[in-house]
């Protein structure tokens, strides 16, 4: 029987909850740069940019962390810098802890793929008044009302959103929404704190009804998941 191997998006930005990523031949995920554009590309500063690799060995898919700076986890384990397992149905593959989820899954392809499940789920999502991004626009859509941002609003949101409960420092802040003025890879962008809290000023003000950026002691922030919405 001809089988397909395929990944489901469970977290993971730009992809929504449900989203099938169809694997032929070998893929690099990772995060896009400057001059590097991985197969399968995540919108998150934590995701490396050569992340991790999937590719068929003896007829098998194995995945191999290329050593990740925040890591590479099967099932919560975590791989090996540069180590290498072998893929079973239903696997659960995390980056950087638990901020990208993916499941690895194998089925016939004269088998018709149940989505009964990811309706009901965006269904649920769509009715409790889930936050939907949309980075052509700008934008971030609630119950149907757009609540426009500039470019770097947007993109300071953006990772916050992504990272939403957990602590983002102010390096990460600046080298995300001011890449242009980095120089070298783990460099810092030049950007004042003035500029800096500027900016999470005017995001706090559009925001403020909708969700709330806590200050960490000067360190950087955390964007609270606590309201009907996140």
């Amino acid at each position: 029987m001809d089988r397909s191997s395929y990944l489901v998006v469970e977290r993971g930005y730009p992809y929504e909850r449900g989203d099938v990523i169809p694997l032929t031949g070998s893929i690099v995920l990772g995060r896009k740069g400057r001059q590097w554009d991985p197969d399968i590309s995540f919108d998150n500063v934590f995701v490396s940019r050569k992340h991790a690799a999937l590719f068929n060995k003896n007829g098998r898919y194995h995945i191999k962390d290329l050593n990740s700076k925040h890591g590479t986890f099967i099932n919560q384990e975590r791989l090996a810098p540069n180590g290498e397992v072998p893929l079973q149905h239903g696997d659960s593959i995390a980056l950087a802890g638990d901020i990208i989820v993916l499941s690895y899954a194998i089925r016939g392809l004269e088998e018709t793929m149940d989505i009964t499940p990811l309706i009901k789920q965006r269904a649920a999502a769509k009715a409790a008044g889930a936050i939907r991004m949309d980075s052509n626009k700008q934008q971030f859509v609630i119950d149907g009302e757009a609540y426009a941002f500039s470019e770097k609003e947007y993109k300071c949101l953006e990772l916050l959103y992504s990272c939403k409960g957990q602590f983002v420092s102010k390096e990460q802040l600046k080298s995300w929404v001011w890449p242009e003025r980095s120089y070298g890879d783990g460099e810092v962008p030049d950007v004042s704190a003035e500029e800096l809290n500027a900016l999470i000023y005017r995001v706090r003000k559009k925001t403020r009804h909708i969700l709330s950026i806590e200050s960490i002691r000067g360190r950087g922030y955390i964007l609270q998941s606590g309201d009907e919405y996140v």
